[in-house]
């Protein structure tokens, strides 16, 4: 499998209450989304475990074979306030990182 980590890493803890229903939560986020939401736009590299390299977007190819710093390993990470869309662009091809139906990397 592909094992991958977005660089640098922002973690960040969400203390939650034990009786707390998440989906209520997010459905009710999710409502107020049209007044509130802004998209946040990141810089990241994907780092591939299994390759020892960055995961690149070449237009329709994806290639794990780049070098740290890259143009193609350029990822734009695309969310908006409430983190249920993420949306990951190369910066230098404008292509979207998607999956095809075979459980594919290809670039869209």
């Amino acid at each position: 499998g592909l094992f991958c980590s977005l660089s640098p890493t922002h973690s960040q803890m969400f203390a939650a209450e034990e009786n707390v229903d998440f989906r209520i939560h997010v459905e009710n986020q999710t409502r107020a989304r049209d007044d509130v939401s802004r998209k946040q736009l990141r810089l990241y590299q994907l780092y591939s475990r299994t390759s020892g390299k960055h995961i690149q977007v070449l237009g329709r190819r994806i290639s794990a074979k780049g070098e740290d710093g890259d143009k193609y390993a350029q990822l734009l990470v695309e969310t908006d306030t409430f983190g249920s869309q993420v949306r990951i662009k190369g910066k230098e091809t404008d292509f979207y990182l998607c999956m095809n139906r075979k459980g594919k990397l290809v670039g869209k």
